[in-house]
């Protein structure tokens, strides 16, 4: 009788299973019926809400905690975590909280809109209600700054299909203007624009801005489509059948790679400031560069050399013609020509009311003007 033999699971093994219990566990959150015992919630006369850090960047991360204070002036803190067997007297999910300016997080923060016009003129204004009791309000309000503003803009044209030539890089039009808000005296703001795209802004404090070359924009040409791949040569011809059986015939010669396509030229770029403030247009370094010519198509391999005949004869041997050779190969096609690049940049001048058309910076531009 052949007995089986069970191995016993590794200690590794026992170990894995029991971590992957355990953070299950931790990992699950409050029942749909959590909610605070009411004689806490009476006793509660204050929620507060605590930041962490100073100024944020918008499209970061605000870092927030709070807690109750009861009638006896005894502090709880609203907790983030949930266990089964000890829940919280209190957690964040008993508050209702809301901002225009950010999103609440699961861990009590806050995920900042990452447009700067959204908290130019609020900063990011935060609000958490006790839902048991809504007349218990806390809020906060964050400073923005724009150390984290994006600096570098390339934007490319349509590449080419196979064969034919990249697109013209994108039309881009940059407005900068010095605006100002209750948190800076002065602030650089820049949209830019592609086609008809709403604008992307940029905002920087002048003060950590360099003289020259804050922004830099490209617009670029679209690469040339890789040119079609040579076809295949044709297969030789069967040798005759015979005695002596005749050769297979040689494969034909591949065919050539076609060209690639060139590459778009460069696209058209505007730079819009005020004419009281030209030299604005010195922030902005702008590219038009045209796309990379498209590679060449592969060459086409040569086709293959023909059977050799079958030896066919009577009461005596005859062996078979040999295989015909195969054809040579093609030639890859040539590399496509660079696009051209593009005009240097225009710069217009305009009154400074009328940089920005978007409605949404005029707020911006009458707290300056009321300075």
């Amino acid at each position: 009788m052949i007995k089986r033999m069970m191995r016993r699971p590794s200690n590794l093994v026992l170990e894995s299973a029991a971590l992957l219990l355990l953070s299950a566990g931790c990992a699950s959150g409050p029942p749909p019926d959590f909610a605070p015992d009411p004689s806490l919630v009476s006793r509660i006369t204050e929620i507060r809400m605590h930041i962490t850090g100073g100024p944020v960047c918008p499209g970061y991360t605000i870092r927030s905690a709070y807690d109750a204070v009861l009638d006896d002036g005894s502090v709880i803190p609203f907790s983030t975590r949930y266990d089964d067997d000890d829940p919280p007297p209190l957690h964040v999910i008993f508050l209702r909280r809301t901002s225009v300016q950010a999103s609440p997080r699961g861990d009590g923060g806050w995920d900042t809109n990452p447009d700067p016009v959204i908290s130019a003129m609020t900063g990011f204004r935060l609000m958490a209600t006790l839902v048991a009791r809504p007349s218990l309000i806390a809020e906060g309000v964050v400073e923005p700054e724009y150390s984290c503003m994006r600096q570098a803009f390339s934007f490319r044209g349509p590449g080419g299909k196979v064969g034919q030539s990249g697109g013209p890089g994108p039309d881009v039009t940059v407005r900068i203007n010095v605006l100002s808000s209750p948190f800076y005296d002065s602030l650089f703001v820049a949209g830019v624009e592609v086609g008809q795209a709403p604008p992307v802004y940029q905002f920087a404090q002048p003060d950590v801005v360099p003289p020259l070359d804050w922004i830099t924009i490209e617009s670029r040409g679209g690469d040339g489509g890789r040119g079609a791949d040579g076809a295949v040569g044709e297969p030789g011809a069967k040798g005759t059948d015979g005695c002596p059986a005749g050769a297979g015939g040689a494969g034909g010669r591949g065919g050539n790679g076609g060209p690639g396509g060139p590459g778009g030229p460069g696209g058209r770029i505007t730079i819009v400031v005020p004419a009281e403030q030209p030299l604005l247009a010195g922030l902005i370094d702008a590219y038009s560069n045209g796309g990379s010519g498209g590679a060449g198509g592969k060459p086409g391999e040569g086709g293959p050399g023909g059977e050799g005949g079958a030896g066919v004869a009577q009461n005596r041997r005859c062996t078979s013609g040999r295989p015909g050779p195969a054809g040579a190969a093609g030639v890859a096609g040539p590399q496509g020509a660079d696009g051209s690049p593009g005009f240097r940049a225009q710069v217009f001048t305009v009154p400074s009311a009328r940089v920005f058309e978007d409605p949404r910076l005029a707020a911006l531009l009458e707290y300056g003007g009321n300075l």
